[in-house]
């Protein structure tokens, strides 16, 4: 590490940027980039509460929501669900973390927001769990059973526990603690008197009403039963114990947020669904593509009456290119065989009786049906 005349450390790098890019990791730039320093390396509290205040809004939107639509994917085929919670005050957590303002913050490594390990999750949930056995409430086999055990033959849990991550940008705060006993904590034979003055020390916080995302997984199809009882024991904990640092006095206290837990999933399923569309289409051929819009595959009503007026009328065309027609009345085909598998075998009435007899005879079926469904 190299310093500056007038004592800013660079981190060896010779021109570090003014202030936290748009698109740059809060975490980096909070944990290597203090800019507050004065000539030999000290810090006032007003200066470590400047340099708290440089991070107020964190978290690339697209790259969080991108981290969200990857995450439903993979426990949609887990088998598992993500427990959203709202915290109810603030939210601290990785206090312990060295850090120039002496108290820390835990970062996520790559997107560059507050985040809380899977590890962190479980032992939090573990934690809950066991002082339920204790007190007779669960059984200490089931305990054993969803978490693990150092016993070889009983080997891993049977829930997996993921980092819990926010959802959205990430509203951040300055806060202070005043411990009024700095002597008699530092181990100067001193007694924890009133007569001792208070030290304000600034530390980073997550506001209130912030969303977070809790993945969990069954390790085992056979675990569902077990997924279930650690999210009612995940909900329990983040409600009576909390999360984080200083749970004791109120901090890390998180409530479940049922309805937008079940809005949230529903609109990133509705992404994926489009996204996943998307791809379709662009897979498909040009003719493929037009049928589509014309209700093909989502409104049957509708591509039944542009099956008469506009898709009939072109496989009737012999100025059409012949291997245009044959897609076409492999296409009508198949439709018919989905949605109207009735009428394809043994059509009633003379416009259904016309309508699939010019898609067979195209298709050159004369004695046995066609099946275009592979």
């Amino acid at each position: 590490m190299t310093r500056d005349k007038i004592g800013t450390p660079l981190y060896n790098t010779a021109n570090p940027p003014p202030r936290l890019p748009a698109k740059g990791n809060a975490g980096l730039w909070y944990d290597k980039f203090c800019n507050q320093w004065k000539n030999g390396w000290q810090l006032e509290a007003g200066d470590k509460l400047k340099w708290i205040e440089e991070v107020s809004r964190v978290g690339d939107s697209s790259l969080l929501e991108e981290k969200w639509q990857r995450t439903i994917r993979l426990f949609e085929a887990l088998g598992g669900k993500i427990c959203y919670f709202r915290t109810r005050g603030r939210f601290v957590t990785g206090l312990g973390r060295d850090n120039p303002v002496e108290n820390g913050f835990a970062w996520h490594y790559n997107l560059g927001v507050p985040y809380l390990p899977g590890s962190s999750v479980k032992g939090l949930v573990k934690a809950w769990a066991d002082t339920m056995a204790d007190n007779d409430e669960v059984d200490r086999e089931v305990v054993e059973r969803v978490f693990g055990s150092d016993q070889k033959e009983k080997g891993v849990g049977s829930v997996i526990f993921f980092p819990a991550l926010p959802q959205g940008q990430v509203t951040l705060e300055a806060d202070v603690m005043t411990p009024h006993y700095g002597p008699y904590y530092k181990g100067e034979n001193e007694l924890p008197a009133d007569w001792h003055s208070p030290v304000p020390i600034p530390f980073l916080t997550v506001a209130g009403e912030q969303v977070f995302g809790f993945p969990l997984a069954p390790r085992r199809p056979a675990a569902q039963g077990d997924l279930e009882r650690a999210a009612q024991w995940l909900e329990e904990a983040l409600d009576w114990l909390g999360a984080g640092a200083k749970t004791a006095v109120g901090y890390g206290r998180f409530r479940r947020d049922r309805a937008l837990e079940e809005r949230v999933i529903k609109e990133q399923r509705e992404r994926i669904a489009a996204a996943k569309r998307e791809r379709e289409l662009a897979a498909m051929s040009p003719l493929g593509r037009e049928m589509e819009e014309d209700g093909f595959s989502t409104d049957p009503d509708r591509f039944m009456e542009a099956m008469s007026t506009k898709w009939l009328p072109r496989l009737d065309d012999e100025g059409l290119a012949p291997e245009e027609r044959r897609e076409i009345a492999t296409l009508l085909a198949r439709w018919h065989q989905e949605n109207r598998p009735g009428q394809w075998k043994k059509p009633k009435g003379e416009k259904a009786k016309r309508r699939v007899g010019i898609i067979k005879k195209f298709l050159g079926e004369n004695k046995s049906w066609y099946d275009c469904r592979g």
